[in-house]
């Protein structure tokens, strides 16, 4: 944690179901971290959120290219600080009977 404790970070993670209920949650990080660093961890928190209550089918969209190609496979983690985010993402996304992630660009 930082010195003072304060807020370094947000992450936002925003759930809508078939029936458009929106389900929006915010997270504060006191660490520094990269953006890179922060998306995945706002993916990982998205993904420990579905799997709590009990999602099937995720679908998961993010406004980095970046990460979405590595979770896809299309590119390769070249940074050694990314491997466990990606390895981890992996991992529980393998969970979902069905997991999709895609890019939206950001407005």
């Amino acid at each position: 944690m930082n010195p003072e404790g304060n807020i370094i970070a947000g992450i936002r993670v925003v759930f809508i179901s078939l029936h458009n209920y929106v389900i929006p949650r915010a997270f504060s990080l006191t660490e520094p971290c990269s953006n890179n660093d922060l998306t995945y961890s706002a993916l990982l928190i998205g993904i420990q959120l579905a799997e709590e209550i009990g999602v099937k089918n995720l679908e998961a969209y993010s406004d980095s290219k970046l990460i979405v190609n590595q979770v896809r496979g299309e590119y390769e983690v070249r940074h050694e600080n990314l491997v466990p985010y990606h390895n981890t993402t992996i991992i529980m996304a393998e969970k979902f009977e069905n997991f999709y992630i895609d890019y939206v660009p950001r407005q």
